[in-house]
């Protein structure tokens, strides 16, 4: 560099010191103004500007000045749903009832013999023996009736046996129709029927007599029973008691 040029220099140096040494505060303090305005700026102003955000208005209705269409609006029924329909509830069978017991579909007869009651029947439950001294069923009746009273068949039927029992004495058995047996014991020896016969209703088929001996001790009876398919039946279902 030449001595001019170091010398203008110099001066051009020394003039900026002189100048920033006069005017150098109030420089620092504008920049100093300038940086904090800028910040302030950047911190308040959003990233994005909430101005000019339309306001979403609702959409422009358009109305038909058409009259048919007014009436079909005034006069279309507006639905009406309609309610589900309840489940039907199951059908719960009826209790079961127990069947009836089948009464006789015969009308009732004269018993075999006059008499009252002596023993009644008893085939579900005990009774007294007085013969055996002891508690027992009893399938049939006996009618009080005295020594050589006439015993009749009550239906018509086919005498089936003749014979003498152990404990009933002589006995007599006659199957009639509807699966009905009927039995005759406490007989005299010797009845006058005998097996295969056919008999009437009021035949004579026997006397009283004093056989059986599991009722010895009890008076001068008939002793009576009436089975139905096998079965013991009560005999005051089927017969009337006539007292002689």
């Amino acid at each position: 560099m030449t001595d001019d040029k170091k010398t203008k220099f110099s001066l051009y140096k020394e003039k900026t010191l002189a100048f920033l040494k006069d005017k150098g505060l109030y420089i620092v303090a504008l920049l100093c103004l300038l940086v904090i305005g800028g910040a302030a700026f950047f911190a308040y102003v959003p990233e994005e500007s909430e101005a000019a955000r339309p306001t979403p208005t609702p959409a422009q209705v358009s109305y038909s000045t058409d009259e048919r269409l007014s009436e079909a609006v005034r006069t279309t029924p507006t639905p009406v749903p309609s309610p589900s329909p309840l489940p039907t509830p199951a059908a719960t069978a009826a209790p079961a009832t127990p069947a009836p017991t089948k009464k006789p579909g015969r009308e009732k007869r004269s018993a075999p013999v006059k008499g009252a009651l002596q023993w009644a029947f008893a085939a579900d439950e005990l009774v007294y023996s007085a013969t055996l001294r002891q508690w027992m069923t009893h399938s049939g009746i006996d009618i009080a009736a005295s020594k050589g009273t006439e015993v009749y068949a009550v239906w018509g039927g086919t005498v089936d046996a003749v014979y003498e029992d152990d404990a009933l004495g002589v006995t007599v058995e006659i199957s009639h129709s509807d699966g009905l047996r009927t039995t005759y014991a406490n007989l005299a020896a010797e009845p006058p029927v005998k097996e295969g016969q056919r008999v009437n209703a009021n035949d004579a088929i026997g006397q009283i007599g004093a056989t059986a001996v599991a009722e010895c001790a009890d008076p001068s009876h008939l002793h009576f029973e009436i089975h139905k398919d096998g079965k013991a039946v009560d005999p005051l279902d089927y017969v009337l008691l006539i007292e002689g």
